[in-house]
C-alpha cells in the first residue's frame, strides 16, 4: 500500500521548494509526473480501503441499532409485563383484603348472632326450669296437703 499523504507531502515539497533566482518556481517535470502517476495509483487503493472502512462502519452501526432496538424493544416488553404484574398484583391484593375484611366483619356478625341466640336459649331454659321449679314446689306442697302432713320438709 502506498502512503498518499507522503506523497501528498513529496508534492508539496516538489512544487514549493525550489525557487530560482528571479524568485519564480521551477520543478522536476519527470519528478511531478512521477508524483502524481503514484497518487493517482495511491488514491484508488485508499479509497477503496476507505470505502472498506465506511462498508464495515456502516455495516457495524446497523448492528449496533439493530442490538439497541432489540434490547430496547425487550426492556419495554419486560416493563409492561412488569407493570402488568404489578396491577394485577395490586387488584388481588386489594380483593384479598376486601374478602378478609369482609370475611371478618361476617364472622363477627355471626359471632354475636350466636351468642345472642345462645343466651336466648339459656334465658328460654331459664324461664322454664323456673317455671318447672314453682311447679314442682306446687306438687310437693299438694303431695304434703294430700298426704295429710301439715308442713314440707325443706
Amino acid at each position: 500500500m502506498t502512503d498518499v499523504s507522503g506523497i501528498i507531502d513529496e508534492l508539496a515539497k516538489e512544487l514549493l521548494g525550489k525557487k530560482n533566482f528571479f524568485g519564480k518556481c521551477y520543478v522536476e517535470e519527470n519528478k511531478v509526473t512521477s508524483l502524481l502517476s503514484r497518487l493517482r495509483e495511491a488514491i484508488p487503493q485508499s479509497v477503496h480501503e476507505a470505502e472498506t472502512l465506511l462498508h464495515q462502519r456502516d455495516a457495524v452501526l446497523a448492528d449496533a441499532s439493530r442490538r439497541a432496538d432489540q434490547i430496547i424493544a425487550n426492556a419495554n416488553e419486560t416493563r409492561d409485563r412488569l407493570v402488568h404484574e404489578s396491577e394485577v398484583l395490586a387488584v388481588a391484593k386489594k380483593q384479598a383484603s376486601d374478602i378478609e375484611k369482609a370475611t371478618q366483619d361476617y364472622c363477627e356478625k355471626l359471632r354475636i348472632s350466636v351468642h345472642q341466640s345462645l343466651d336466648n336459649q339459656l334465658y328460654d331454659i331459664a324461664v322454664k326450669m323456673n317455671e318447672l321449679m314453682l311447679s314442682i314446689e306446687k306438687l310437693r306442697d299438694e303431695l304434703w296437703k294430700r298426704s295429710g302432713g301439715g308442713g314440707q320438709n325443706g
